[in-house]
């Protein structure tokens, strides 16, 4: 069985093989494809929109350390919030059952 390659197909493969991501076949694939159209090889090479792939970026230490921080220190909010709201909630409980208790006394 014989597969049609496309142009979309080519499109598709490109930023992996750009990236050197795409697999030995896949790039032989493209390779030949933009041998036999070099109107759209052309337009590929040119074409220096970002790429779906994450960049790598790179970090200085104390900016890694500050991203890490405030993280940190986000993370502790949320535990702290979640936890006043767990322990309010359980003093309404209390609260909720004390209350049906006398209301049940009075009966």
């Amino acid at each position: 069985m014989k597969l049609d390659v496309t142009r979309d197909v080519v499109r598709d493969l490109w930023p992996l093989c750009k990236s050197g991501d795409a697999s030995p076949d896949s790039r032989t694939l493209v390779d030949a494809f933009l041998a036999s159209d070099t109107t759209l090889a052309e337009r590929l090479r040119r074409d220096r929109s970002p790429s779906p792939i994450i960049p790598d970026i790179r970090l200085s230490p104390d900016a890694e350390r500050r991203l890490l921080d405030d993280a940190r220190r986000r993370a502790r909010t949320k535990i702290m919030l979640i936890g006043a709201g767990i322990a309010l909630a359980g003093l309404l409980a209390i609260g909720a059952f004390i209350a049906l208790l006398v209301f049940a006394g009075r009966a």
